[in-house]
């Protein structure tokens, strides 16, 4: 008799991304035919357009950005949204490579933003059961080694994500911990042998202590919440041209915009304050007039936004051969914390927070600068999906 083997959290996370990422092309097209109060046929022939260079979109995409709805936007407005598709192409294109493990390794990145003065979070331990050396970190390999970090750190609470994850997939928050239990946010109490052996599985994973938002921010977020600031390193500047926050809801622990429920507002970078409020509904994104829940939210002035700013350029030039980046900052009642920076940037999360189209004609002309040609059909299939 076989037993099924057990998926890892990170592989269960995946699943439920490819759930609620994924729908037919057919039902897509009757779905914005019948919402837009069109024809297929017209339709169709529309979805063609934004198909086609520059941006390329997919039908997901056109009814995600609510592109179908053809009074919403101007035909310039329409032409600036791209395609998350050419994501990693044009990222390819623009950044050193031998760079992205600096960044993708989450050790790897705190050690060196944190020499040059950037404030990270307090990394406790790694998860590991390799032979690799973690300098000035407790290393995991065991069932006792993990009870005993847990016991003696747990405080306010311990967060868990994977080295070299993306988008949140098998992230974790321990609530409470004993002499022979774990107990995690959203999950049933194991057995420390049970915990490494189903939900970290092959994962290495970094053990922080839990960040805490800022008191304007934590009563309209269930977990952390961070800042996208999308970076362009150019050689004089580093130039954000859009800014988004991601507020978890609800039971999430992470700020994913995929998680249902979860929240994205587009802020304003030269001012910090938030300017729209969107969420995921069924197949395309719905824009709120405040929180569902919690008024307020619209126009809040984000604290310290000024320090963040300085940050997030100092955390960019630390990493400057990757030239299209992005950061995820937390604001802090203590100031911004840099909890990730990133080798590129999904270009979908600033269009669906904002109802914007990313390319400007100042990001056009920064990839076309590395030797982007969006008259150019791409030549490979990339994997479609960032943070």
């Amino acid at each position: 008799m076989s037993t099924q083997k057990k998926i890892s959290a990170a592989e269960d996370d995946h699943k439920h991304y490819l759930e609620v990422r994924d729908s037919e092309y057919v039902e897509l097209l009757a779905y914005a035919a019948k919402s837009s109060g069109r024809s297929v046929m017209k339709t169709q022939l529309d979805f063609n357009k934004v198909s086609k260079v520059p941006g390329r979109l997919n039908m997901v995409e056109y009814v995600r950005n609510g592109l179908h709805h053809i009074d919403r936007y101007t035909d310039s407005e329409r032409a600036a949204f791209i395609s998350n598709d050419l994501h990693w192409p044009i990222t390819h294109k623009c950044n050193h490579n031998g760079w992205s493990a600096t960044a993708e390794d989450k050790v790897v990145a705190y050690t060196l933003l944190e020499a040059a003065g950037v404030p990270v979070p307090k990394t406790l331990a790694v998860i590991d059961k390799s032979n690799r050396i973690y300098p000035r970190l407790r290393t995991i390999a065991t069932a006792e080694q993990l009870r005993d970090v847990l016991v003696e750190n747990l405080g306010s609470g311990l967060f868990g994500k994977i080295t070299e994850g993306m988008v949140s997939f098998g992230a974790f928050l321990v609530k409470d911990a004993n002499e022979t239990t774990i107990v995690c946010e959203g999950r049933d109490p194991v057995s420390y042998e049970t915990f490494l052996a189903e939900i970290v599985g092959d994962n290495s994973y970094v053990l922080q202590s839990v960040i805490q938002n800022h008191p304007d921010i934590s009563q309209y977020a269930s977990a952390l919440a961070t800042v996208r600031m999308v970076n362009l390193v150019r050689e004089n500047d580093v130039y954000c041209p859009m800014a988004i926050i991601k507020i978890p809801q609800g039971d999430n622990i992470a700020d994913a915009f995929w998680r249902p429920g979860n929240i994205a507002c587009s802020v304003n970078v030269e001012t910090g304050k938030i300017e729209t409020v969107a969420r995921r509904a069924d197949k395309e994104v719905e824009f709120l007039d405040d929180h569902p829940e919690v008024k307020g939210l619209m126009g809040l002035q984000l604290p310290f936004w000024r320090e963040l700013v300085e940050v997030n350029e100092r955390a960019a030039r630390t990493f400057a051969p990757i030239r299209y980046q992005s950061t995820d900052i937390s604001i802090t009642e203590s100031g911004p914390v840099v909890v990730e920076l990133n080798y590129g940037g999904g270009f979908d999360l600033p269009q669906y927070a904002s109802g914007r189209g990313m390319l400007t004609s100042e990001v056009r002309e920064f990839f076309e600068g590395f030797g982007w040609d969006f008259n150019e059909q791409p030549k490979k299939k990339f994997w479609p999906f960032r943070r």
